[in-house]
């Protein structure tokens, strides 16, 4: 019910106009203010006559008459009162509705079953959930999500490793657990890896964006409660021995944009710093290289769709510089191009 329809129902409910299902309404609430009246200082109801009439006395003498005067008094304390329990019992009742929702909530969720999925074939399986989300679960894996998936919230329980095509939903964040890392996300594609027997859980981001934290204990993790943002070609790794979370880019990373735009990408004699520039982009990930000891250097070459580690093996090789891998970045030698064409 609205703020406005309850005032409504409320003035009825103090005119004797209410019907049966108002009636049953204001009484209720009215039960739940009384518990509560204390501690805003309304009188207990004995009291409230005298509370009453000092609030009304000087109007009395206004009256022409002694009839007219208990007439004002019946009127006037009705007003008093409707304004009193307007004031101080709306929010009452609002707060009970929310705690009221809060309980429909938790009753919801007690009474709720569970999904059990296991893969107990040598192949994948795909599951789909209510909300279209696409899983393929490897084998020997377990996933569990509540028969109210996608009502309220979106969770899931992976045990073994899972790839997620998520459906996107702005208003209900998705929610992996896997022991003792969780994933959060709104729509994208990631593979979650969470064995019992193996030391490593993974989480590998392929499109999209995802927060990853930890659900290990704070006097155990490294840092409990730090958020790590996962980009494409990016992904965590949560050691479960020394609760230790790092996050590195993965072994072999994907292009990210359409095919037709990685075929245009054809280089003559161009600038090396606009080659790299190019394999950020189409990979999504960060190289770091000294611009201006590169600026001077040119070279012939096209970006296809094979990993980005053979495309910067062929031309580090014809700069005669080398790079490393460093977390989730790439670092060119700042040796630039100056040993191979002097």
């Amino acid at each position: 019910m609205e703020q406005d329809e309850f005032i409504v129902a409320l003035r009825k409910y103090l005119k004797g106009e209410a019907t049966v299902s108002e009636k049953k309404l204001i009484d209720e609430w009215y039960g739940a203010m009384k518990g509560n009246v204390a501690e805003h200082n309304v009188p207990p109801d004995e009291e409230l006559e005298e509370y009453y009439r000092k609030a009304i006395e000087p109007h009395l003498k206004k009256s022409d008459g002694q009839n007219k005067g208990h007439q004002a008094l019946r009127w006037y304390a009705t007003g008093i009162a409707a304004s009193i329990l307007i004031a101080i019992c709306i929010p009452f009742f609002f707060r009970n509705e929310a705690g009221r929702g809060q309980e429909v909530a938790k009753e919801i969720e007690m009474r709720a079953t569970w999904n059990l999925i296991t893969n107990s074939n040598r192949d994948e399986q795909l599951v789909t959930l209510p909300d279209s989300t696409k899983i393929i679960l490897q084998p020997g894996s377990n996933l569990k999500y509540s028969s109210e998936f996608n009502k309220t919230k979106r969770e899931v329980y992976l045990d073994g490793e899972g790839a997620f095509d998520v459906t996107h939903n702005a208003s209900l964040p998705f929610l992996v657990y896997a022991n003792e890392v969780t994933t959060k996300v709104l729509g994208t594609t990631f593979v979650v890896r969470a064995l019992k027997y193996e030391q490593r859980i993974t989480v590998v981001v392929r499109t999209g964006k995802v927060s990853v934290y930890t659900n290990a204990s704070p006097k155990k993790a490294s840092s409990p409660t730090t958020e790590i943002i996962l980009t494409p070609n990016q992904q965590v790794v949560y050691d479960k021995n020394v609760h230790v979370i790092s996050k590195m880019l993965v072994d072999k990373p994907r292009v990210i944009i359409p095919r037709e735009e990685v075929r245009r990408m054809r280089f003559e004699e161009a600038p090396v710093t606009e080659i790299f520039k190019a394999l950020e982009k189409a990979y999504g990930v960060d190289i770091d290289f000294d611009e201006a000891l590169f600026s001077s250097c040119e070279l012939t070459t096209v970006i296809s769709d094979d990993d980005i580690y053979t495309r910067l093996d062929i031309i580090c090789d014809a700069l005669g510089t080398s790079y490393v891998r460093d977390h989730e970045r790439i670092v060119i030698s700042s040796s630039g191009c100056k040993a191979k064409f002097e």
